[in-house]
Formats: structure tokens, sequence, C-alpha cells
């Protein structure tokens, strides 16, 4: 199905413009995170992962300028340069006023994070071959360029999360992770079949 849908230039466009919406809004969230967790490590960790996401929400415009040079409008492109929050190693985290965010690590936060990184990673896989198919071969070394610098980052989200979820397994037993895995499991399965069901990859 995201195969079908991405063979349209013009959704694939619109996906990586959102892809750097939910990537800049990501990085806020867990600046928040980063901001108010007391284990100062963990913070540290946090807080890179956001920095990593507020940069891949330039990547991806650069990708959409990449493989669709000249398809959004000038004046809108520069617009959408506000989606990154623009963090860096030299800034120090502030929680957001209000932010449901603004709290310390849980392991529920750390489980959620580590399977939406995992479902992150999964539609990166499946979205390279097809930007790849869609750009030209002059502007195809930069876009895979890119996308490495993507797919790692996203490995690296993966298993900092996972390292931390097994820690907090110490402390509060395996069960307990396995329990609460499997109902966040449960939950992003269901939302994706309702995806599924209102037919969000229908390009007609």
């Amino acid at each position: 199905m995201y195969r079908a849908a991405a063979s349209d230039p013009g959704w694939l466009a619109i996906s990586m413009i959102t892809n750097a919406e939910r990537e800049g809004d990501g990085a806020e969230r867990l600046w928040s995170l980063s901001a108010c967790t007391e284990d100062e490590p963990v913070g540290e960790q946090i807080k890179q992962h956001a920095i990593d996401e507020s940069n891949h929400s330039k990547i991806y415009l650069k990708m959409v300028d990449l493989v669709f040079p000249g398809a959004v409008e000038p004046g809108f492109r520069r617009q959408m340069e506000c989606l990154s929050p623009y963090y860096t190693r030299s800034m120090v985290p502030v929680a957001k006023l209000g932010s449901p965010f603004a709290h310390s690590i849980t392991l529920d936060d750390l489980v959620q994070m580590n399977i939406a990184e995992i479902r992150t990673t999964i539609h990166h896989l499946l979205q390279r071959p097809m930007l790849r198919a869609h750009c030209s071969s002059n502007t195809q070394p930069g876009l895979i360029r890119l996308q490495q610098c993507l797919l790692r980052d996203e490995i690296k989200h993966v298993a900092y999360t996972a390292q931390l979820i097994e820690d907090r397994a110490r402390q509060v037993g395996v069960d307990a992770v396995f329990d609460l895995f499997r109902e966040r499991l449960r939950d992003f399965n269901n939302v994706t079949l309702s995806e599924l069901q209102d037919r969000v990859f229908d390009v007609s």
C-alpha cells in the first residue's frame, strides 16, 4: 500500500513535508523530557535525541528539494524552515510551558519511544527506494547520504531506548516490562489498523 501511494510524486512530497513537521514536534517533546529528567546521563541522551530529530526535520526538507526541485512555492518553502526548532548541543533544554512532556522520563515513555523509533525505521526503509525512484541521477548521491544519516540515527535511537528499558527492567522486573510493552504495542497496532481502514495511503 505504501509503494502504491508513494508512486505518486505529489503524495510523496507532501508525505516528506509531514515527516519534517512530525520530527520537529517530536524534538520539542523530547526537549521538555530532557529538561525535566533528573538522571543527568539519561537527560543528556534524550537531549541528543531531540537534537537529532530537530536535524531530521531539516533533512526531510532537504530531501524534498533534492527529489522534487521547484515543487514547493518559494515563499511556502521559506515558511517551512520553522518546522525545526534548530536545537544544538550548546543549548540548555527548557521545558515548554504547558507541555504534557514536562516531566522526568518514565518507563512508559521509554517503551513508547522505542516502539515509535522501530516504526520510524521501518517507514524510512519503505521510503528509501521510492525516493530514489523519483530522484534524478545527478542528485541521487546527495539523497543517499541524507538517507544514511537518517537510518544511522533511527537505529541509534532504537538502541539507546532499548538499553534504558533493560536498565529499568532490572529495577521493576522483566514481567512488568513485558506487560507494558505488549500493551503499548497493541496500542500502536490499533492506530495503524485504524489508519489503514481510513485509507490514509489512498492516492485516488
